[in-house]
């Protein structure tokens, strides 16, 4: 199952030789894998919205199965090529927050004053 998973991680990377994975026994009946790539690789790996990811993990579960055990596959931090650097994450768009609305002053009608009443008497 661990050549599996890196038959499937080096047909997608642009460096193959970055491509580590390490298995380890978590109990019994399951073994987690753990991937890594190279850093610029890692977003082939994961693709839009782990699809990629996802299928791997998919087919590593099927194969598992007919195997008779469980497994977890694990995508872990990049490997940083020596001499080269990885491609620099987006910062963040600051979020703007709202500026309060200016509260309006409403000047209070004065009450009518009432004139007494005459005495009836």
């Amino acid at each position: 199952m661990k050549d599996l998973i890196e038959h499937m991680a080096r047909a997608i990377v642009e460096y193959p030789d970055e491509v580590v994975v390490t298995e380890e026994e978590e109990n019994e009946d399951q073994i987690v894998y753990r991937l890594r790539v190279a850093e610029s690789d890692m977003g082939r790996v994961i693709c839009k919205e782990g699809r990629i990811a996802n299928a791997m993990r998919t087919l590593l579960k099927v194969a598992a199965i007919r195997k008779g055990t469980r497994a977890v596959l694990e995508i872990g931090e990049g490997v940083t090529r020596p001499g080269v650097r990885a491609e620099p994450k987006p910062e963040p768009e600051p979020e703007f927050e709202p500026e309060p609305e200016p509260e309006l002053e409403v000047e209070a009608e004065p009450e009518p004053e009432l004139e007494p009443e005459p005495e009836s008497g």
